[in-house]
C-alpha cells in the first residue's frame, strides 16, 4: 500500500509539473500572437533587450572600474572617442602649451559626452578670444557625484595645470545627501562596482546562477523580456550603472544638515584645490523642464523643489565663497524645447547651457571677455 501510494503521489507531482508547463507555454504562444498582431514596436523592444543584453551571458560594459574615483569610461572604438583615463576627448598633453588656457569641467551625466557643453564651450571661447589657445578637459561622468568629482581634478585634473576649474555637481548629489545616516566619504551610497575586471582593464557582468537561468528563461520566454522591461525599463536591472556602483539607503523627503555639510565641503575642497594651483572655480546650477512637453515624462513637482533648493545652495556657495556663478537654471525655459529628459538636453541645448558659462566669464571678466577697454593717459587727463 505504501508503495501504490508513492507512486500515486509522484503522478500526481509529475501532472503538476507538466501541467504547469503547459500553462506557461499557452501562455507564452498566446502572448507572442497577441503582440505580434498589435505591437510591432513592443516586439522590437523585446528583441533590441535580448539582443543587448543577452547576446551572451557575460558581455563587456562601457565602464570599467578605477581604484580612486569608483569607475570612468571605457573605450570599445567606434563614436566613444574615449582618452587612456578614461574621460571623452583626445589625448591631453600634460605640459601646457604656450598661449592656452585650460579649462577642467567636472560633473556627471549632463557634463558627460562629445557634445555636452563642455566641448561646446570650448568651441565657443576659441571663437572669442583672440590670442589664445583654449582647451577644456572634460572630467564628467555619468553618475558622478561631487565626491568622485573632488578625487579626479585631485588626481587628473590638476595634472594639467588648469586655469579655471567649470562645477556642475548637482543632481546626483542629492540622493546620498538624502540618507538618513550619511557618512563624510559618500560610502554610504557609493560601493566598489560589482563587476569582473579583466586583465586588459575591461569589466565584464558577474556570473552566477542565478544570471545564468535568467539568460535562459529570457531567451525562451518573450513574456518574461516584457515583464523585465515593465519592471526595470529598458535597461537590465543587472546592467543599470546605479545598480552596480551604489548601495540602497534609507532617505528622507529632503537632506538634513549633515548631507548638506558633506555637499557644500566638497564644493569647498574643489574650489581650495583650485585656487592653491592658481586656479578660478565657476559653480554652474542645473537647468530642468518644468513644464509638459509631449513625449517626455512630467517632472514629479517634489524634485523640482528639491532641485532648486539643491541649485540655491549653489547660488549662496558661489556669494558667500566669491566663486563665479554660472547660474544655468535661469535658462530652464529657453532650453524647454531641447530637452530629452528632465535634465538632460540635445546638442542644441548643450550650446545654450555653454554660452551660459561663457557669459558667466565674460561678466567676470576672465581672460579678457567682456573686460572695459583699458583707460589710455590721454582718455584718463581731464
Amino acid at each position: 500500500m505504501a508503495t501504490q501510494a508513492k507512486i500515486g503521489g509522484g503522478k500526481r507531482v509529475l501532472f503538476a509539473v507538466l501541467a504547469t508547463i503547459l500553462f506557461f507555454v499557452l501562455v507564452e504562444v498566446g502572448f507572442r500572437i497577441v503582440v505580434s498582431a498589435t505591437s510591432d514596436r513592443l516586439v522590437q523592444m523585446i528583441d533590441n533587450y535580448r539582443a543587448r543584453y543577452y547576446s551572451h551571458i557575460n558581455q563587456e560594459l562601457k565602464y570599467r572600474p578605477h581604484p580612486y574615483f569608483g569607475y570612468t569610461r571605457l573605450d570599445r572604438g567606434g563614436q566613444d572617442a574615449i582618452n587612456t583615463l578614461g574621460f571623452w576627448g583626445p589625448e591631453w598633453a600634460v605640459e601646457k602649451p604656450p598661449n592656452t588656457v585650460r579649462v577642467v569641467a567636472l560633473g556627471g551625466s549632463t557634463t558627460a559626452g562629445p557634445t555636452a557643453w563642455p566641448y561646446q564651450l570650448e568651441e565657443i571661447l576659441n571663437l572669442e578670444l583672440e590670442d589664445v589657445e583654449v582647451e577644456v578637459l572634460n572630467l564628467g561622468i555619468g553618475g558622478w557625484t561631487s565626491a568622485e568629482a573632488v578625487a579626479a581634478f585631485a588626481m587628473v585634473g590638476l595634472s594639467f595645470s588648469p586655469d579655471l576649474v567649470v562645477v556642475h555637481c548637482v543632481n546626483n548629489d542629492m540622493e546620498p545627501m538624502r540618507a538618513m545616516q550619511p557618512k563624510v566619504d559618500y560610502s554610504h551610497y557609493r560601493r566598489a562596482m560589482n563587476v569582473v575586471q579583466t586583465d586588459a582593464g575591461a569589466a565584464r557582468f558577474r556570473q552566477d546562477t542565478g544570471d545564468i537561468v535568467d539568460a535562459v528563461v529570457a531567451k525562451w520566454s518573450k513574456l518574461y523580456v516584457y515583464a523585465k522591461l515593465f519592471q526595470s525599463g529598458q535597461v537590465s536591472p543587472r546592467a543599470s550603472l546605479h545598480s552596480l556602483t551604489t548601495w540602497s539607503n534609507d532617505t528622507q523627503p529632503e537632506p538634513g544638515e549633515r548631507g548638506v555639510a558633506i555637499f557644500e565641503r566638497n564644493m569647498r575642497s574643489i574650489a581650495a584645490l583650485a585656487s592653491v594651483n592658481g586656479a578660478q572655480t565657476v559653480i554652474a546650477t542645473m537647468p530642468a523642464l518644468s513644464t509638459k512637453v509631449p513625449g517626455i515624462p512630467t517632472v514629479p513637482d517634489g524634485h523640482l523643489r528639491s532641485l532648486e533648493a539643491q541649485n540655491q545652495r549653489l547660488r549662496d556657495l558661489a556669494k558667500a565663497e566669491g566663486w563665479i556663478l554660472a547660474d544655468l537654471a535661469q535658462l530652464s525655459g529657453e532650453l524647454t524645447p531641447y530637452y530629452e529628459d528632465a535634465i538632460h538636453v540635445n546638442m542644441d541645448g548643450e550650446r545654450i547651457k555653454a554660452k551660459g558659462v561663457a557669459d558667466a566669464l565674460s561678466e567676470a571678466g576672465l581672460f579678457g571677455l567682456g573686460a572695459p577697454p583699458p583707460v589710455t593717459p590721454d582718455e584718463a587727463s581731464p
